[in-house]
């Protein structure tokens, strides 16, 4: 593959990385979203705290300090993404250092709200509470930094944090409670080593999330740069069939038709002109041609100056191949003589052989230079039927082959009979189409 496309796809991976700037945004639109929603359940349970209870008021406290503390937290996240959008450029230059120191904040918020509950309640409550699942929250979030490092980091941070905690006030548990799921140092270890495998599995999803972003990137951006190289060369279909088989063209048969044009009395034409007058004719005259061949799903495989070749079912298989190659055909004759009537080009007669059969496509060449190409007696065949159209003063010559494959019914043609074709042994039916 060219160097430069190499190049351009390694610089999509910096593209990504440039990206993932709007993924902190992202983040703490989320995060102020969840520590909403908190808010509202910790509001609805401070009314529904039973009188009962053995300290109601001390419960209640400790709703309204996590509630306080979960509104510091939506500032928080307000604050970081005014200032990303203010200061994108100083975010944009230091944003890996950001990723990591920021990633290791957020794992330490359900800390920081496990330490404020053990000032309102029991230790073995707090630690035990379900705040412990925002450990898994902040896991899950880190995915978006679509960085397996990241993702580890926050499930090593959460962790390490909940294991210090947890042993730090150990010893307390056991004059609250004689469960032993409570005062097993094991069942602790558990849980932590729970965020743990999780942060893993977090960097896992994440990197490969990344990896097949950045394939699609890959694929799309080489798919551009092939298209840019070879647009101008092969036609769409053959780039994209070369691309499908992974940037190799498989040697195959198949059944196609093959078409060859021919601008008659070229050399003399050019005789007196200029190269600009020579190429705007050209321009002028196969221009609308192609077009009838595109329209008709057609492909040119090669511009030959004074013609050209076309094949109809070749790259790209189509079970109409003979029919529209036909319809091409007589499409490319009548808009030729119309604007030979109306005085848009200068006076010019064409030749057109037609023929359908088996051919081979694939590379052609050596290691260095290889060319796409659709070879065998069907395009031989061809070639011939167009030079034969001198013979006898037609438009439009195709075999007995293409006939028997047409709706005969909707068109005129005439038999020039069977005919000898140099190169071919037996001898070939013949149709006047034009």
């Amino acid at each position: 593959m060219d160097n430069s496309i190499k190049l351009k796809i390694i610089s999509i991976k910096d593209l990504f990385s440039e990206e993932l700037f709007y993924n902190i945004k992202i983040r703490e639109y989320i995060l102020g979203g969840v520590f909403l929603i908190l808010i509202l359940f910790m509001s609805i349970n401070i009314f529904l705290v039973n009188e009962t209870a053995s300290d109601p008021v001390m419960v209640r406290n400790a709703f309204v300090g996590i509630i306080i503390f979960l509104v510091v937290l939506i500032v928080r996240s307000v604050l970081v993404r005014k200032i990303i959008e203010k200061k994108k450029k100083q975010v944009k230059k230091y944003i890996r250092r950001l990723r990591f120191a920021n990633a290791i904040f957020e794992a330490s918020i359900p800390t920081v709200a496990i330490i404020l509950l053990t000032f309102f309640l029991e230790p073995l409550v707090a630690i035990n509470s379900p705040t412990v699942l925002l450990y898994f929250i902040f896991i899950l979030v880190s995915i978006l930094d679509m960085d397996f490092k990241i993702c580890v980091l926050v499930g090593i941070t959460t962790a390490l944090e909940y294991f210090l905690v947890s042993i730090y006030f150990f010893d307390s548990f056991k004059t609250v409670s004689n469960l032993e799921i409570f005062v097993l140092p094991a069942a602790y270890i558990a849980k932590s080593l729970i965020m743990l495998v999780s942060g893993i599995a977090a960097g896992a999803i994440a990197n490969h999330i990344k990896n097949k972003i950045v394939r699609s990137f890959e694929t799309i951006q080489e798919r551009n740069e092939l298209e840019k190289v070879f647009g101008q060369q092969v036609s769409k279909e053959i780039v994209d069939e070369f691309i499908e088989n992974k940037l190799e063209i498989s040697s195959k048969k198949r059944n196609a038709t093959v078409m060859f044009l021919d601008i008659r009395n070229f050399s003399k034409f050019c005789e007196a002109k200029t190269p600009e007058e020579i190429n705007k004719y050209q321009n002028e005259v196969l221009g609308f041609m192609i077009e009838e061949i595109n329209k008709n799903a057609g492909i040119v495989n090669q511009i030959l100056g004074d013609g050209l070749m076309a094949t109809f079912g070749a790259p790209v298989e189509n079970e109409n191949h003979v029919q529209n190659s036909v319809n091409a055909a007589l499409q490319i004759v009548k808009k030729l003589e119309r604007k030979n009537e109306n005085g848009e080009i200068p006076k010019t007669n064409i030749g057109i052989g037609i023929h359908t059969g088996e051919v081979f496509t694939g590379n052609v060449g050596t290691d260095e230079r290889q060319q796409y190409s659709i070879t065998g007696n069907t395009v031989i065949l061809a070639a011939r039927l167009e030079q034969l159209n001198k013979e006898f003063n037609s438009s439009v010559i195709a075999s007995k082959d293409v006939i028997d494959n047409i709706k005969t019914g909707v068109l005129e043609y005439s038999s020039l009979g069977e005919v000898s074709i140099k190169g071919f042994t037996n001898s070939i039916g013949l149709y006047k189409l034009s």
